[in-house]
């Protein structure tokens, strides 16, 4: 038969279990932190050019988005190509990012920074982007912030 010391133990034990299990999951989890800007890029190409700017924008412009993806600046890159046009204005090609916050986008030092580390050779880099703005007729953004669906 216990004493009643030890029942008393063993009733503290248990109710500091109890206490501690009902504090950890009465805190609620952290919210999602709300994405940040959204920037959707349109381009619409000079004819017969789509493929060599697909090709100039993903050697050149490309892993520079990745690599502030890497950092956690960037969330998402997404590339589209229209299948079907319903209207206008027409476009090529479209670039949705989704920006860690508004410091990350509005950060266009540390870009070109990120920039010249990944393209040592920077003139052959600058003119293969002179020659994709060459062959881009129109070129336009959206900025977009996201609104709660509920």
């Amino acid at each position: 038969m216990m004493t009643r010391m030890k029942m008393a133990g063993v009733f503290l034990s248990f109710a500091a279990v109890v206490c501690l299990a009902a504090g950890l999951t009465a805190q609620a989890p952290p919210a999602a932190p709300e994405p940040g800007p959204v920037v959707e890029s349109y381009y619409k190409i000079a004819p017969g050019k789509g493929e060599e700017w697909l090709e100039i924008y993903r050697t050149h412009h490309l892993p520079v988005l990745r690599e502030l993806r890497r950092q956690g600046r960037i969330l998402s890159i997404t590339i589209y190509r229209p299948v079907l046009h319903q209207g206008g204005p027409p476009w090529d090609y479209k670039v949705i990012l989704v920006w860690r916050d508004f410091a990350a986008f509005g950060d266009r030092p540390h870009e070109e920074a990120v920039e010249r580390q990944i393209f040592s050779a920077w003139l052959p880099h600058r003119e293969a982007e002179r020659r994709r703005w060459e062959i881009t007729e129109k070129h336009w953004d959206d900025l977009m912030a996201v609104l709660p669906s509920d």
